[in-house]
């Protein structure tokens, strides 16, 4: 083994045989390493659950037509340890532990020092800010978090949040090396939940308090999504939809609700409010959110609804449940 073509994924829970997956699969060898203290004839059981759950994503992936080798190929590039011996011969490290800052705070230690100096080290974590987190880390500067999604192997976005301390290089390296995995890196502040942990904190809790409050089944309020806002995010972004149903759309019914409910939860944000009175409306104005001076609004209209119109086509082909 080289240094050049070894990732070493620590932790072999949920996202980190997914992740696994996802190197092996696109040409890296791979060592999913298990740290978690287990009784005696206890560790050889969980890396065979990690060994079995790899398997399965990959042949999911074959039988999609998404891996580019031999399924046998790919499998012969992961391999399954216990322990940081070796550590230092891979050339990124990702530590997939547990969200528990306190169990990241005793092994983030270790991990760091037995890896090579030059190597990148890449946190999971899904909320934790990484400048938390950094302070644990020997040179801190190569490192970051690297926040992969689940199902891991099928996820595009990975969200990329450097510390202070991360060095431009390392966070230069780290984006190319996800594009290189086929991800969407989407570098980040230094900001707790990065952005997908907050959007779905909001939508997620939302939603409960709408089966909470009686307004509909939780599988009316799941249909409403899936068939509704989850469709159109499908082809594009939030902040786009924004601009073309109308900023001053939004700054209404946010007004609305947080009047009729009684929650200053649906207020509108001052930025929203902002663009209201210097009549950014979105798309039909020129300006929103985003600036449309050099854009056709209504080329880009039709893009996206010729996209939406594929991808209901391919909902229909594929018996969807919500579109029957």
């Amino acid at each position: 083994m080289t240094a050049m073509d070894v990732v070493d994924v620590v932790g072999a829970g949920r996202i980190g045989h997914g992740i696994a997956a996802c190197v092996a699969a696109n040409g890296y060898r791979v060592r999913l390493r298990d740290l978690k203290e287990r009784q005696a004839g206890e560790e050889m059981k969980a890396l065979e659950r990690a060994r079995e759950l790899i398997t399965r994503s990959l042949t999911l992936l074959a039988e999609e037509g998404l891996l580019k080798e031999n399924l046998g190929t790919v499998l012969e590039r992961v391999e399954f340890v216990r322990g940081m011996e070796g550590l230092d011969e891979a050339f990124h490290v990702v530590e997939a532990l547990p969200e528990d800052m306190e169990v990241k705070s005793k092994l983030l230690p270790e991990i760091s020092k037995e890896m090579d100096e030059n190597a990148v080290l890449a946190s999971t974590s899904s909320s934790i800010r990484p400048s938390h987190m950094a302070a644990y880390v020997k040179n801190p500067e190569r490192f970051l978090v690297t926040h992969w999604i689940n199902p891991a192997e099928l996820i595009p976005l990975v969200e990329v949040a450097p510390s202070q301390q991360t060095s431009r290089k390392r966070l230069d390296e780290t984006v190319d090396f996800l594009k290189k995995l086929g991800k969407v890196p989407v570098v980040c502040g230094d900001s707790p939940g990065y952005v997908s942990a907050r959007l779905q904190a909001v939508l997620m809790n939302e939603a409960i308090r709408l089966v909470e409050e009686g307004v509909a089944s939780p599988a009316e309020v799941d249909k409403a999504l899936m068939a509704g806002i989850g469709f159109r995010l499908a082809v594009h972004g939030l902040l786009e939809f924004v601009d073309w149903g109308g900023v001053d759309i939004l700054y209404k019914v946010s007004n609305y609700l947080s009047r009729e409910l009684g929650n200053s939860r649906y207020q509108p944000p001052p930025l929203l409010e902002r663009l209201v009175k210097q009549g950014s409306l979105g798309m039909d104005s020129g300006r929103g959110i985003y600036d449309y001076g050099t854009v056709d609004t209504e080329k880009l209209k039709e893009e996206r609804k010729r996209l939406m119109a594929r991808h209901l086509k391919h909902l229909k082909q594929l018996g969807v449940g919500i579109l029957r």
